[in-house]
């Protein structure tokens, strides 16, 4: 997906080059709302006004090329990702278009907000956190499979689907090709969920993502924090030296799981090795747990959002930053190669 000075005619999307449709452009969507800001470009709900999929609602995403000029290796990568995941607990891509100015990135819409906003009325019981615990290790162990490290697992990276079910998204901090525990070394992703050998500047591999996962289950039960600082250099003196505060609300099977994953020695953690998903799975924690359920997503959500939420958009906090959602010009030949993408199973329906 590198620049070129003239456009490609040649587009393809799916296997052996096959074109299921012609390309998405700006003109086939609606702007609903405006629903997100992030550090590389904003989001809106938009409506899809043509095609198989009309009136459908997505997410878009919509970042200056010109800005993004100067991180193409990481829109690259996490176009590949979204592109190419298969997994019902990820967000994936619908389609990717572009304009003169613009990279644009469609995306099913997740009309449940992500969690963080969620957690703002009240924290999770048990149930609740341990149905989305069971879908969030499901979806993390997949990447896993496909040697992919997240590293950046938090409440605002998970999704609530229109469905109730987690999807779980923002794959630009992630790193591919980790076949070892040591595989990885940078200071990336969020402070508050970053293990210890992260913030350290140690090689690391995928346990850092299971970690995470610890602290984030514990953000799902209480607005405590585990781990805390001023700046990063305390927050990581903390994490390698104190004690965890976990929720006093944690029964004892859960804070027996969480013990497990917040270990200071990765290699001691569990999820830790080739096998570490399976051992993730077979914890107490998860005893009873049907995995082929839950990947089949038969089990009931606690909270599904009905069709007015999804309408009126209200699982989504007012945009208070002063950042207008972009206006786009008409569609013009491209400059960034093999862009754009529609999603096959849409174009098979």
């Amino acid at each position: 997906m590198t620049e070129c000075p003239e456009s490609s005619t040649n587009m393809t999307n799916g296997e052996n080059g096959e074109n299921h449709a012609p390309a998405a452009t700006i003109e086939d969507f609606e702007i609903l709302k405006h629903i997100g800001s992030g550090a590389y470009g904003e989001v809106a709900a938009v409506r899809k006004l043509n095609g198989c999929d009309t009136e459908t609602i997505y997410a878009m995403k919509v970042m200056e090329k010109r800005r993004m000029s100067k991180h193409k290796d990481m829109v690259e990568h996490e176009w590949k990702i979204l592109t190419t995941i298969h997994n019902p607990f990820f967000m994936k891509m619908s389609y990717s278009f572009q304009t003169k100015r613009h990279l644009v990135f469609v995306m099913p819409f997740a009309g449940g907000g992500d969690m963080l906003t969620m957690m703002e009325n009240e924290c999770l019981i048990e149930e609740s956190a341990h149905f989305y615990l069971c879908e969030l290790v499901e979806g993390i162990g997949y990447l896993h499979e496909k040697h992919i490290v997240h590293r950046d697992v938090k409440l605002e990276n998970l999704l609530i689907g229109n469905d109730g079910h987690l999807m779980i998204t923002d794959y630009g901090l992630s790193a591919t090709g980790c076949d070892a525990e040591d595989a990885i070394q940078g200071v990336i992703g969020t402070r508050h969920t970053m293990a210890p050998e992260v913030h350290l500047e140690k090689k690391y591999g995928t346990s850092c993502d299971w970690w995470a996962v610890g602290i984030t289950y514990c953000d799902m039960r209480s607005d405590k924090a585990v781990f805390d600082g001023a700046d990063s250099k305390e927050y990581s003196d903390s994490t390698a030296k104190k004690r965890p505060r976990l929720p006093k609300v944690l029964s004892p099977r859960e804070r027996g799981f969480v013990n497990k994953l917040i270990v200071r020695d990765p290699t001691q953690r569990l999820g830790n090795g080739p096998d570490g998903t399976a051992t993730v799975k077979a914890h107490d924690m998860f005893k009873g747990v049907v995995w082929e359920d839950v990947l089949a997503k038969k089990l009931v959500p606690p909270f599904i959002p009905d069709a007015e939420m999804i309408s009126t958009f209200k699982c989504f906090p007012e945009q208070t930053k002063q950042t207008k959602f972009p206006t786009f010009e008409h569609p013009v030949p491209l400059y960034w190669t093999d862009i754009d993408f529609t999603d096959p199973s849409l174009c098979n329906n």
